[in-house]
């Protein structure tokens, strides 16, 4: 949200005289971008007891004639708790543009979406400031929506908002757009039924005296909180809907009369709890996880207690003790020079060397592979004199001049292959994946290729 401009003057006496700022879109701030005349609109409707601005919701103590107003929320609002809340038959009102709102809207396939560049109408021709319009109604295309929202709703003056996009087959009501020009009106309030609108007796059609099967919630999205900030409250379209949406959230429903608390939430407020009585594992755990990242982020902002800060440095210190008690009570071993250490085996050059280094635990296998499959193809260019034969002809050759048999052949094609996975291996610098077994079934292949190779035969070239 960004408030208009203001002159220099009016900046300067802000920041020599006002009292330290609250966040924005508080309900107890009465600062031109607080919420407090919106706290007032609600309790002057319902009352001041049914009215509660909390920094901390507990899911726990809801219950179905409650609703929940959440002004730019800055945490992530519980799906799972929420949903179950709207399930039973509550009411909540998301009002949040650029906070973290949009995860939970997600899950009712409401999306964010730019508003238009170029609005049709907009306060002081600022295109910061669109002006929103009542939705056509169902019936006429031509007729604004009657909605209860919408009593006394000429236009509502926006601020910086963001629009809504609603998933193909979701059908919402939509309540507000904005007039574009030269791209379609964006979406800017919707408001729907959760759970089964028949059940609910919110559709046509239902027989006289049938008793109500279940109780439905009703879910409300905006796309610009900053609608309701006292600034904004002076214009009777912002006021006059503001008011609807709390008649909205409070008023009696299909199953009897609700007369529930409203429930007012900004910025980073704190969750605990769960609604209703079962709760399946995963539930629970969705739970735990959301608390323990509430608990993390406070930690980050306010830190350690401090007495857990002390309890941390004590451990500290007595690891640091403990550490440098073994530390200093090992006994000093004189090491050899370098010159009159003997040197490794596998450090040393020739066979031997070579050996040690290919039979060592850490080699990687790809090296083992690559000397059975060089000795092999080394072995078949000398018998067959082709010094510089590829490994693809060494087969075929080796055939054609019966030098091996036609199973022999084959087995030699299907080695080579498998061989030359090992120079796949060390060129991508890929650590080889092979098993003893394997690598020793290999090893006697190409043994048995070899002797069958050096065995005197005739008819060889």
């Amino acid at each position: 949200m960004r408030p208009p401009r203001r002159s220099a003057s009016y900046l300067i006496a802000l920041c020599c005289f006002a009292s330290p700022a609250l966040a924005a879109f508080a309900p107890d701030d009465r600062s031109w971008e607080g919420c407090s005349e919106l706290l007032a609109l609600a309790r002057s409707e319902l009352g001041d007891a049914r009215v509660r601005a909390v920094s901390s919701l507990d899911y726990s103590v809801l219950e179905p004639r409650d609703a929940i107003l959440f002004l730019h929320p800055e945490v992530e609002i519980r799906f799972h708790a929420l949903a179950a809340f709207l399930g039973a038959g509550g009411r909540v009102a998301v009002i949040d543009d650029y906070g973290k709102a949009a995860p939970l809207l997600e899950r009712f396939h409401i999306h964010r979406a730019n508003a238009p560049a170029l609005p049709a109408l907009r306060l002081r021709d600022n295109p910061n400031l669109p002006i929103a319009l009542p939705a056509p109604s169902d019936v006429s295309e031509t007729e604004p929506s009657d909605h209860l929202t919408l009593r006394g709703v000429d236009q509502l003056v926006t601020n910086h908002p963001t629009a809504l996009r609603l998933e193909t087959g979701i059908e919402l009501t939509r309540l507000l757009v904005l007039p574009a020009r030269g791209e379609a009106d964006a979406l800017l309030a919707v408001t729907g039924v959760i759970g089964d609108a028949k059940a609910c007796g919110l559709t046509t059609g239902i027989p006289a005296g049938r008793p109500l099967l279940g109780h439905c919630g009703r879910l409300l999205a905006m796309g610009d909180p900053s609608a309701f900030i006292n600034l904004m409250l002076r214009y009777p379209g912002n006021r006059n809907f503001a008011r609807g949406v709390v008649s909205y959230l409070v008023e009696d429903d299909t199953w009897g009369r609700r007369g529930g608390n409203l429930y007012v939430l900004s910025g980073s407020f704190r969750q605990s709890g769960s609604y209703g009585d079962a709760e399946g594992w995963r539930e629970v755990l969705l739970e735990r996880q959301s608390a323990l990242l509430d608990w993390l982020a406070e930690l980050r902002t306010h830190g350690l207690p401090e007495p857990v800060s002390i309890a941390l440095a004590a451990v500290a210190a007595i690891g640091v003790c403990i550490w440098t008690a073994l530390t200093g009570g090992q006994l000093y071993v004189a090491l050899a020079p370098g010159y009159a250490r003997p040197v490794p085996v596998s450090a040393q050059g020739g066979f031997a060397g070579r050996f040690a280094m290919l039979s060592a635990a850490s080699t990687d296998r790809a090296l083992v592979l690559l000397e059975l499959k060089q000795t092999l193809e080394a072995s078949l260019r000398q018998r067959l004199n082709l010094p510089n034969a590829s490994s693809a002809n060494l087969a075929e050759v080796a055939e054609q001049r019966r030098l091996l048999r036609p199973d022999s052949a084959r087995n030699l094609e299907q080695l080579l292959r498998r061989l030359g996975a090992a120079e796949v291996a060390l060129v991508s610098t890929r650590r080889l994946n092979v098993s003893e077994r394997a690598l020793r079934t290999m090893h006697e292949a190409v043994q048995a290729l070899l002797a069958e190779i050096e065995r005197p035969r005739g008819g060889v070239a």
